[in-house]
């Protein structure tokens, strides 16, 4: 019986003083701070509270001025929890003061911190209708931001890689087989008509040569005919102009006898003249062997005259 109630007795002293302890540690933290901190509530609706809890540090400009004292579902908002936190009285809080969440990437412990858009805004002091202490807005987390980006690219390669999938599906790969195998078919048909195409440039080529061989050749003959064409001529000319001559002076001489002689005579002077008046004209004709062998120019006809 003795060494049981001792054993009571020692029990007592040891949760005492684990209460006094206790006692101390409370009246140390009220003492050394917070005694003097000041309340504020923030309603966290788009952002993951995950790694936040009681005791989380609250920062702003990267200095801690507070904690985490608690949260809960909000009756208020639907989809939102409530924070609240509790910060030094000299901390900036201004009414156009944010909250974000921010999160360490490597253990994962978050902690809320305070931004101050600009300086020129009244510190926030009023608290609203049906509220306990001032609300802090929620800002947009930067983390947030990341990850939504991150999960849009993952969207989209998630996608691209569905179109793959369906670009190197068997029917696609079968197709694109057969198309290669087309124009591998188009290719050499391609070269062997481009082979006919110089082939029958080249015969082209050789034709066109002997085609201006033979012009030249033809041309040549052409002036060698032309040539002695108007040497014929020239002596056919000569020699009318001599008979013409010769038959100008007989004419004379038949007049000179038709003076004197009878009309027979007469008239067998009368004819020769026809006959020199006629090689005259011949020769006239003869002085131009081309217009003989070509006819007359273009610009020679009359009116209502053409070349035959």
């Amino acid at each position: 019986m003795e060494s049981e109630a001792r054993y009571a007795l020692v029990g007592a002293a040891v949760l005492v003083l684990v209460g006094l302890l206790a006692a101390a540690i409370l009246w140390l933290r009220t003492i050394g701070e917070g005694a003097d901190d000041v309340q504020y509530k923030i309603y966290f609706e788009r952002q993951s509270l995950e790694g936040l809890a009681v005791r989380s540090d609250v920062l702003m400009r990267g200095i801690r001025v507070g904690a985490v004292t608690g949260f809960r579902f909000s009756e208020r908002r639907r989809e939102a929890v409530e924070v609240f936190i509790s910060v030094a009285p000299n901390t900036p809080v201004r009414t156009n003061t944010q909250a974000v969440v921010d999160r360490h990437l490597v253990t994962g412990i978050a902690s809320v911190r305070l931004l101050n858009p600009s300086e020129d805004s009244p510190l926030l002091a009023a608290v609203q209708p049906g509220e306990q202490y001032p609300v802090i807005a929620e800002g947009e987390s930067p983390f947030a931001q990341v990850s939504q980006t991150v999960n849009e690219l993952a969207l989209r390669a998630s996608e691209t890689l569905q179109r793959i999938n369906t670009l190197l599906s068997d029917e696609n790969q079968q197709a694109i087989r057969r198309a290669l195998a087309s124009l591998d078919d188009i290719a050499r048909q391609t070269g062997l008509t481009l082979l006919s195409v110089k082939d029958t440039a080249q015969e082209v080529q050789a034709l066109s040569r002997s085609l201006s061989a033979d012009a030249r050749q033809l041309a040549a003959r052409y002036d060698q005919l032309g040539a002695e064409a108007t040497r014929s001529a020239e002596e056919v000319s000569a020699a009318v102009r001599k008979l013409s001559a010769d038959t100008s002076r007989l004419a004379q001489s038949a007049e000179a006898l038709l003076a004197s002689s009878d009309a027979e005579v007469r008239s067998t002077a009368q004819a020769l003249r026809e006959a020199a008046d006629a090689l005259a004209v011949a020769a006239r004709n003869f002085d131009d062997p081309r217009g003989l062998l070509f006819g007359p120019p273009a610009g020679a006809f009359g009116p209502g005259e053409g070349g035959q």
